[in-house]
């Protein structure tokens, strides 16, 4: 796996006032901006390309971005971001992506560990069955296989955790994945999350698999709360 697309083009507004003059990817964690921590993550796990989907204050991010010299990192920017969410994001990457590739939420912090249970054959979603689910992405599976994910579950499904916003996506499904994308937003999707497409892919038979994270380490920053966590997390080593 040598290739990650990151969705950082959101405002961030739960993070106010640190994102009202800089995106949520450089919100200071630990001593670094957000998004190094997941950029040190994937270089040690053998990534050598990242795409970033810029939005909120993007040529501050662009910028900073230009100081990586141990990746291989290409931006494109999302100009509809203040009135949509990551389905956009994620469409608007689609000419850039050439491969199996790490899809992973631009608030997202993680131990490399996490980037070796995803990979292998197949599409896989990063499941922890610890978190609460009242506002998390939660997953139902029959076995290893996803058979639903949401935020919302339809009552006959059972979730048994939450998505930590990282997936590997072979190319062939992301090839899919993204005409869905454009499908979804074109029928009035702006504010649907890429998870969406997702769903619409395993409801067509499409094989979307569960990656146990059990036990492993990472924090989605949404909140101020989550940046405390977060904090404490770095700290601990």
């Amino acid at each position: 796996m040598t290739q990650a697309l990151i969705l950082a083009a959101g405002i961030g507004s739960r993070l106010r006032p640190l994102t009202h003059d800089r995106p949520k990817a450089l919100v200071p964690l630990g001593g670094s901006p957000l998004i190094a921590h997941a950029l040190d993550s994937l270089v040690e796990a053998g990534v050598k390309r990242a795409v970033v989907v810029t939005g909120h204050c993007g040529e501050a991010l662009e910028a900073w971005l230009t100081r990586r010299s141990d990746l291989d990192v290409e931006t494109v920017d999302n100009p509809v971001y203040a009135i949509t969410s990551t389905l956009s994001s994620l469409a608007a990457a689609a000419h850039l992506i050439d491969e199996d590739f790490l899809l992973i939420d631009g608030g997202l912090a993680f131990e490399p560990a996490i980037v070796s249970r995803l990979l292998g054959p197949g599409t896989r979603v990063a499941v922890d069955p610890a978190p609460p689910l009242d506002d998390a992405v939660q997953v139902a599976v029959e076995g290893e296989r996803i058979i639903a994910i949401g935020k919302r579950l339809p009552a006959s499904f059972s979730p048994i955790g939450a998505s930590i916003g990282m997936a590997k996506i072979d190319l062939d499904v992301g090839d899919r994945l993204f005409v869905v994308a454009r499908r979804l937003l074109d029928a009035g999707g702006a504010q649907l999350s890429y998870e969406s497409a997702f769903e619409r892919l395993i409801a067509d038979g499409e094989v979307f698999e569960m990656a146990d994270v059990t036990g492993l380490r990472w924090v989605e920053i949404d909140d101020h709360a989550d940046l405390q966590r977060a904090t404490a997390f770095f700290a601990a080593g």
